[in-house]
């Protein structure tokens, strides 16, 4: 697909995106550095990480890039390319040349990180060193171009079951992304949110919803500008239950709950949260109890 100049403009102002894949009915997502070229959006991560298998497992992804008052959503299907796999050497030589610019540009645009990379490097797992990466590739057939209205300074929030660490550099993040199952495909959207004595609420600023019952997710993150081991952020999955007063979002915020868009509840089941290479998965105590009411 062919993108306008404005679309073009976000993906060449931000480094940074969210990569988000189906795992059952709840949506996995992920920060990832990238590089748009040949029509594609080109990442890099390791053979061994979960967002690999999934791509293997079912191809229809969606990434997301911020680019301050616009966003660019994309939807479409993915690859992975192994170096290791005699069948991916043949797709990418088939392929002609648009793997290989497509790292090359990647390389060029996220210099920074790299070096960053190479900084860390001696701390960094084996499973993330260069010789056990691959390179994923985003093919979108779909692309939508969300104008994002200005968030509002807000108070902290506490990110549930997530380690100390992780919690105190995310709870002054006021920017959180929604994510849910849209079709056979997931849909993100910059949101307001806001935890309450572990109740975790959520207001898409776009105009697209989630329905009640839909699989989904919260992401907060933090970046760092050039050190990937200094990122943190948590992905918390679960369910959305029916729209909720925005109360309590508009009282973080300090706005007028009728500034709120519609907010919904999301139930959660598993939270996934990092801090560079390091990541952590648990399931929070609401979810524990919900199964052992349930039997």
């Amino acid at each position: 697909m062919r993108l306008n100049k404005e679309s073009s403009a976000v993906l060449g102002s931000a480094r940074i995106g969210l990569l988000a894949l189906r795992s059952g009915r709840l949506p996995l997502v992920n920060p990832a550095a990238f590089n748009y070229s040949a029509g594609s959006i080109w990442m890099t991560t390791s053979r061994f990480a979960v967002k690999t298998a999934l791509a293997r497992r079912d191809p229809r992804a969606a990434f997301f890039v911020d680019g301050g008052s616009r966003a660019l959503l994309l939807r479409g299907t993915m690859e992975v390319f192994d170096p290791l796999s005699v069948s991916s050497q043949v797709r990418a030589v088939l392929g002609g040349p648009a793997v290989y610019l497509g790292m090359a540009g990647y390389t060029l645009k996220n210099a920074p990180f790299i070096a960053g990379y190479l900084l860390d490097i001696a701390r960094i797992p084996r499973e993330w060193l260069p010789y056990n990466r691959v390179v994923l590739r985003l093919i979108p057939s779909e692309g939508e171009l969300v104008e994002v209205p200005s968030f509002p300074e807000a108070q902290t929030a506490r990110v549930p079951a997530v380690p100390t660490e992780i919690g105190r550099r995310l709870a002054g993040v006021t920017r959180g992304y929604a994510c849910w199952l849209e079709g056979p495909k997931p849909v993100m959207s910059p949101a307001l949110w806001e935890v309450d004595r572990g109740q975790v609420m959520v207001a898409p600023m776009g105009n697209r919803r989630p329905r009640p019952g839909a699989g989904g997710a919260l992401v907060v993150e933090s970046h760092h500008r050039y050190r990937p081991s200094l990122m943190v952020g948590a992905c918390i999955r679960g369910t959305f239950g029916a729209s909720i007063s925005g109360e309590e979002i508009a009282e973080r915020y300090a706005v007028e709950a009728a500034d709120v868009p519609g907010a919904f509840e999301l139930q959660p089941e598993r939270v996934t949260s990092w801090r560079g290479f390091a990541i952590t998965s648990t399931v929070p105590r609401s979810a524990r109890r919900l199964r052992v009411a349930q039997g």
